[in-house]
């Protein structure tokens, strides 16, 4: 045995609760449950003196756990940096466990590390640099989706509070439509500062969210990898992005059945003696994620013409829409899986709607970005990328 693995095992387990601005450590030693004892505790220590207490109190072998939060893979990279090991344990497993009449730092900080010893709770995967970037950008576009309609919705409900019906084809994005919200009837010198308040918080969500959606276009088109998702039905730049970036590495997920459970697409079982079965969806992991796969079924569904639309219809007809949905985003998911595995065969010829994917894709990019990447023009733009796309094994 290696001196490493020695020190694996003999190593103790140093549960940490952090906040942004102070931390807590509560340090374990023994790897049995039922003996392992609580040796020392730092409780309410500034954020600051993070690398000192790594210095004086982390000893070769030991393991820092913490449960995964906002703040924990910056200090999981602030904790590897100075040589030491730090993993991430998943938090819907580790919140339920703990007493109910009382919660502290101390006793979380306590708490995850002796579930992390007893196995209750999974290892979550430190995303890569590249990942975690992609991750990032896929929280600012949603972000600007939500503050996009949250800022139409507003406008909504000024029209409906001054009883008025809302305009038909107003653009709100138009800088002429504050002229012509204006010319509808008298409106006071306070109101008018209200339109144009409205209409400005707008325009600027929009303005963020076609800029985020560009860059999530650009990312996709640049990237072979996450091109080749693009040719499943249902699938453009925002779900092929959305699943590459939480996702990450698709050697992880041994076999489809695991991505669709990552996704909470698969249904829950609850057998006890004689009954029992399956039910709805255990609705587990990245529900943004989940809501945009249902959305590309429903799509499908919608506007599909292959075989697989023909069985979704049947099985519509069979057991009901929601079903049929949540099973067309369950296939959808496993053929992801396999592209991204390269388990597809190569496209002898590209069809007239991924054609007329790629023709979106470059407008939401935008003539002046291609040119800036050194495209003569938006077609030469598109024919490369239809030529990469019959290059990609599936």
């Amino acid at each position: 045995m290696s001196t490493e693995e020695q020190e694996a095992k003999s190593g103790r387990i140093i549960g940490m609760d952090a906040h942004p601005y102070m931390f807590t450590v509560a340090t374990l030693e023994g790897r049995n449950p039922s003996t392992a004892q609580v040796v020392d505790v730092k409780d309410r220590l500034p954020i600051e003196q993070l690398d000192r207490w790594l210095d004086h109190a982390v000893h070769p072998g030991d393991v820092i756990v913490m449960e995964a939060s906002g703040n924990s893979f910056a200090l999981v990279d602030r904790i590897t940096a100075k040589g030491h090991q730090a993993v991430v344990l998943e938090s819907a497993a580790v919140g339920k466990i703990g007493k109910s009449y009382c919660a502290t730092d101390k006793l979380d900080a306590i708490k995850v590390a002796r579930v992390y010893i007893t196995g209750l709770a999974h290892v979550v995967w430190k995303p890569d640099a590249k990942t975690m970037g992609r991750r990032e950008l896929f929280f600012a576009y949603r972000n600007s989706v939500k503050d996009t309609t949250r800022c139409r919705n507003r406008i909504w409900a000024f029209f409906n509070q001054n009883g008025m019906k809302r305009p038909r084809k107003l653009r709100y994005s138009d800088p002429a439509t504050e002229a012509r919200v204006l010319a509808l009837r008298p409106w006071t010198p306070l109101q008018k500062e209200l339109i144009n308040d409205l209409l400005t918080a707008f325009r600027q969500a929009e303005e963020r969210r076609k800029r985020f959606n560009a860059l999530i276009a650009e990312e996709v088109t640049s990237d072979p990898a996450l091109l080749k998702l693009v040719r499943l039905m249902g699938v453009r730049h925002i779900v092929a992005f959305a699943m590459a970036a939480f996702i990450g590495q698709i050697a992880r997920f041994p076999s489809p059945k695991c991505l669709v459970a990552y996704f909470g697409l698969n249904p829950c079982v609850s057998i006890s003696g004689i009954g029992g079965g399956t039910g709805s969806l255990t609705h587990t992991g990245r529900s943004d994620v989940r809501a945009l796969l249902i959305q590309a079924a429903q799509s499908i569904l919608r506007y599909g013409t292959d075989r697989q639309h023909k069985w979704a219809v049947a099985l519509k007809m069979r057991k009901g829409t929601n079903i049929a949905v949540a099973a067309l985003a369950r296939k959808l998911t496993v053929a992801c899986w396999y592209l991204m595995r390269g388990l597809f065969s190569a496209l002898t010829d590209v069809p007239k709607q991924l054609k007329i994917k790629l023709h979106k894709i470059a407008c939401e990019i935008g003539s002046a970005r291609i040119k800036a990447r050194g495209y003569a023009t938006v077609m030469e733009f598109e024919h490369e990328l239809l030529e990469t796309f019959s290059q990609v094994s599936g």
